[in-house]
């Protein structure tokens, strides 16, 4: 049988979830073979996403961000022991800078497999005066027609938001997940198993909590429409967000709900459905994983900085569109606490499954056979 290799260094976040989803469809036609980083599978993530998962490791880099060097060296010296079909690069963002040029000189004299890459930072869906947004775009458009040039990259796929139910030419367009496995509608028994205030209005922040994730604007945004809330920070918090947290005066702190560390999806998934709103100040113009499980969790979403995340949300009626600024934000939270919760969702799309998610990605029908030209969207 072939071998399908995923090459995933970092097991940071959620990434091996990713891993396990593609896994999970290229394994109806071939083996997995995950290339990794050193110490992969001692962190929680490999156990809770890929420990079911019949797959081999190799811990092939030292570090998390190897150069794109080593990736193509590790790519050929298992394409010289094994019969590898597919090669699947699952954060390729940095890869493609150099891959049309160091990935033919790896695999020289051997038989090339074929070779997915995965953007996670495309932007798919631009205004026409998005200068920074059209740079990206066109120099990622570019290297990849280079890279398909060279013959040493067959396709190419990006994160798309969940309206967006075009193929994509050069660079193909796959939905996001909506995915949750808690529902709001038994959020007082999760704020009871997961000891969270039963009376108290929550926001959650989720994932990997860095600058990037503007808490403190979101905790000025709350006052600065005197909502009694309180803001729920789960998942890792960066050095400077702990700080953050540990700077506040004792009234405000006690309304700051930190659950630090990795979450297992299941956690994950329980924390989302329990709150009553999920705020999204991040400039990153594309989807939100955590935004998915919100929408799945019936959770509504408040989303500032991303054209892409404000398109989704008027498709799937999930919640409040802001601008990037406190008083803007804060006014969108108060209008979903203005909501009638038992009104219905107006959404106009299917959901976006994981098995949609994998086959575009890997540019495969159901039964795993390479489809030729556009994508396939349900």
């Amino acid at each position: 049988m072939a071998t399908t290799v995923l090459v995933e260094p970092d097991p940071g976040g959620h990434r091996f979830q990713a891993v396990a989803n593609v896994a999970s469809v290229a394994a109806r036609t071939d083996e997995i073979l995950l290339l990794t980083s050193v110490g992969a599978q001692s962190d929680p993530a490999f156990a809770v996403y890929l420990g079911g998962v019949q797959l081999r490791v190799v811990e092939a880099f030292d570090v998390i961000h190897p150069p794109t060097r080593e990736m193509a060296a590790a790519v050929a010296d298992i394409c010289r022991t094994t019969e590898v079909s597919t090669v699947v690069v699952m954060d390729a963002d940095q890869a493609l800078k150099r891959w049309w040029y160091v990935a033919p000189l790896a695999l020289r004299g051997l038989r090339r497999p074929r070779v997915v890459f995965m953007l996670t930072r495309y932007p798919a869906k631009l205004r026409v005066t998005d200068r920074v947004g059209w740079k990206l775009r066109v120099s990622k458009s570019i290297l990849a027609g280079v890279a398909m040039g060279t013959g040493s990259l067959h396709r190419v796929a990006g994160f798309a938001g969940r309206d967006d139910m075009t193929p994509g030419w050069i660079v193909k367009r796959t939905r996001d997940p909506d995915v949750c496995t808690a529902h709001s509608r038994d959020r007082q028994t999760l704020r009871a198993e997961l000891g969270l205030p039963a009376d108290r209005r929550i926001a959650g922040i989720f994932g990997v909590i860095s600058e990037r994730k503007n808490a403190p604007l979101i905790w000025a945004a709350l006052e600065s429409r005197d909502i009694d809330a309180d803001l729920l920070l789960a998942g890792g918090l960066a050095p400077e967000v702990a700080a953050w947290v540990a700077s506040l005066p004792p009234a405000q702190r006690d309304k700051v709900l930190v659950r630090d560390g990795f979450l297992s999806n299941e956690l994950l998934d329980k924390l989302v459905a329990a709150v009553d709103v999920v705020p999204i100040a991040l400039t990153n113009n594309g989807p939100s994983g955590i935004m998915g499980k919100a929408l799945a969790a019936e959770v509504p979403v408040v989303s500032a900085g991303s054209e892409v995340r404000a398109r989704e949300l008027v498709a799937t009626d999930g919640g409040e569109l802001a601008d990037l600024d406190a008083a803007s934000i804060g006014a969108a939270i108060a209008r979903v606490f203005a909501r009638d919760p038992a009104a219905p969702r107006r959404n106009t799309i299917p959901p976006a499954t994981v098995e949609e998610f994998a086959e575009n990605l890997l540019g495969v029908d159901g039964d795993g056979r390479v489809l030729k030209g556009r994508s396939r969207i349900r």
